[in-house]
């Protein structure tokens, strides 16, 4: 028996919450974040932006959060050559540790789509 994408989503959705059940706010505001960077180099223009619609986070509480992350090493950064904006992504090696055991795969809808809509606005806009 196949299920709908629907209930997929529905079923990624509750694994996502169960993920945190136990957790604090802070935590799910930082998986959250890294969940945004974890596919694509984005630049932290971007991900505030996608805080900001996810969470309704500031940017300074965004950039506090990222900075932190690199601290410790679940993101990484650099330096785009070409506009020289600092750009960050989730170390691999973290993937499971903040996304689980299906890593990307358990992103739910909600948060891949305000990423894609947030990286085809800041494209449009260069």
């Amino acid at each position: 028996m196949s299920l709908s994408a629907k209930e997929q989503e529905k079923l990624r959705s509750e694994a996502w919450a169960r993920r945190a059940s136990g957790r604090g706010v802070r935590w799910r505001m930082i998986r959250d974040t890294l969940a945004t960077v974890s596919v694509y180099w984005m630049t932290l223009s971007e991900v505030q932006t996608c805080m900001v619609r996810i969470w309704g986070l500031t940017r300074k509480k965004t950039r506090e959060l990222l900075e932190e992350m690199v601290e410790i090493g679940d993101v990484l950064i650099e330096k785009d050559p070409k506009t020289l904006e600092m750009k960050y992504k989730l170390h691999q090696d973290r993937v499971n540790f903040w996304l689980g055991a299906h890593g990307v795969q358990a992103i739910p809808a909600g948060i891949v789509q305000v990423v894609d809509i947030t990286r085809c606005a800041r494209a449009l806009e260069v």
